[in-house]
C-alpha cells in the first residue's frame, strides 16, 4: 500500500522570472474558465438553454423556472458547477496570497496574533523574529482578502495596484467563498444555471481581467488562456452580461470557448481533417459541411433531420428539412439551435441552420 512521506512528489513552484506568481494557480483558472464553458453543453443536451430566455410575461416562463431548478439535480451540471466554483476560489485564494507575499513573504502565513490588519501584522515581522510570529500553513481565504484589502492602509507606496481593485470588489470574493464553502462543507447547494451566468458574466470575468492586468499575473495567457480566434470568448460573456443579460449570446460564447482550448496546435493535418469532412458528408445524406466560425477550417459539420405533413390519403403536404446540430471535426466546437445563428453574436459569416420545406422550392 502506498504512503507517503516527504521523498514523494516534488514542488510545483512559481512561474520562472515572474515574482509571486504561482503555477497552480493559472492552472485553476485554465480548469474554471473550461468547467464554466462546459455548462453549456450539459445544458443544451437536456433541453434547459431555451428555457434561460423565455420572458417573464411570456405563458411558459414559470414551467421554464421550473425546469432551471429541477436541472440543479443534475449530476453532469454539478460536477462542472463544482469544478467552475472551486477553481476560481482557488485561483483566487493563491492569487491573495502572492499579493500578500509580494508586500512581505510571511505575510500570508497565518500569525500567532489575533486580527486581520496587515499594517500591524507586517509592523511585527519587520521590527521582530519573523518566525517566532508565524505557523508553518498559510492563512484561509478570508483572512487573506482581509489581509489584502487592509493594505491600503499603508502610506509607503508599497501598496500593491491589485489591492485597491480587490477592495472593490470584496462582495465578489466574500460571495465566491460562501458558494464554495456551502457545497464544500456540506455538498447541498448550487447556484441556478441562470444565477451562475449572472455571477461569472457581471462579477468573477470582469474581476479576473482587471486583477491579471495589474498583478504580476499579466503577460501570462500562454498558462490559462486558450488560442485566439477571430472573437475573445471571455470578452463577449462579460459585454453579454451587462444591463440586460443575454443568455444565449452567452450560451453562444461558452461552445466558443471551450472550442478556442482544443484549436490544434499544428496544422500538418488539416488537409486530411477536411478530407474526412467532406467524406463523412457524401456518405450521409442529411448532413452539410461549411467552414468554422472558430478554427476557419472546412470541418464543420450540420446535421439535419427530415420530417413530412400527409393529407387524409397520405400524400405530402410538406417535406420538412431542420438543421439539429453542428460539430466541427478539427476544433470541437459543438452547438444547437438554440443559440440561434452565429452571425446574430457578431460572428462574420452566412447562418448555418436550415428550416425550410423543400416542396415549395
Amino acid at each position: 500500500m502506498f504512503k507517503l512521506n516527504k521523498l514523494h512528489g516534488r514542488l510545483i513552484g512559481k512561474v520562472k522570472n515572474k515574482e509571486n506568481v504561482t503555477k497552480s494557480a493559472l492552472a485553476s483558472l485554465r480548469i474554471a474558465h473550461k468547467s464554466y464553458f462546459k455548462t453549456y453543453q450539459v445544458a443544451s443536451e437536456k433541453g434547459i438553454v431555451k428555457n434561460m430566455y423565455v420572458d417573464e410575461d411570456d405563458a411558459f416562463y414559470e414551467f421554464s423556472m421550473e425546469r432551471i431548478d429541477s436541472f440543479c439535480d443534475n449530476t453532469d451540471y454539478q460536477e462542472v458547477y463544482l469544478q467552475c466554483i472551486f477553481h476560481f476560489h482557488h485561483f483566487f485564494e493563491l492569487l491573495l496570497k502572492d499579493v500578500l507575499a509580494s508586500v512581505h513573504p510571511k505575510l500570508a502565513y497565518k500569525v500567532k496574533l489575533d486580527g486581520d490588519n496587515s499594517t500591524l501584522i507586517l509592523d511585527i515581522l519587520l521590527n521582530k523574529n519573523s518566525q517566532d510570529l508565524t505557523k508553518d500553513n498559510t492563512a484561509e481565504f478570508m483572512t487573506s482578502l482581509n489581509r489584502v484589502i487592509s493594505l491600503m492602509k499603508l502610506n509607503d507606496g508599497s501598496i500593491p495596484i491589485v489591492s485597491k481593485i480587490i477592495s472593490e470588489n470584496k462582495q465578489t470574493l466574500v460571495d465566491l467563498n460562501q458558494l464554495r464553502n456551502r457545497v464544500w462543507h456540506k455538498g447541498l447547494y448550487v447556484l441556478r444555471i441562470n444565477e451562475l451566468d449572472q455571477f461569472i458574466s457581471q462579477n468573477v470575468l470582469p474581476l479576473v481581467s482587471r486583477c491579471i492586468k495589474v498583478s504580476n499575473y499579466n503577460n501570462l495567457e500562454s498558462y490559462w488562456k486558450y488560442r485566439k480566434a477571430p472573437l475573445d470568448p471571455i470578452n463577449e460573456i462579460i459585454r453579454s452580461g451587462r444591463d440586460r443579460i443575454n443568455y444565449k449570446r452567452i450560451a453562444f460564447f461558452k461552445a466558443y470557448g471551450l472550442a478556442c482550448y482544443t484549436i490544434p496546435a499544428w496544422s500538418l493535418d488539416f488537409d486530411q481533417v477536411e478530407e474526412r469532412a467532406n467524406a463523412i458528408v457524401n456518405a450521409i445524406n442529411d448532413m452539410d459541411v461549411v467552414t468554422c466560425f472558430v478554427c476557419g477550417k472546412e470541418t464543420l459539420l450540420v446535421s439535419n433531420e427530415t420530417d413530412f405533413d400527409t393529407d387524409g390519403e397520405g400524400a405530402p403536404l410538406s417535406i420538412w428539412v431542420k438543421s439539429i446540430a453542428a460539430e466541427c471535426l478539427n476544433c470541437s466546437i459543438k452547438i444547437f439551435p438554440d443559440v440561434g445563428e452565429p452571425n446574430s453574436h457578431g460572428v462574420e459569416r452566412d447562418g448555418i441552420w436550415k428550416f425550410e420545406d423543400v416542396l415549395e422550392e
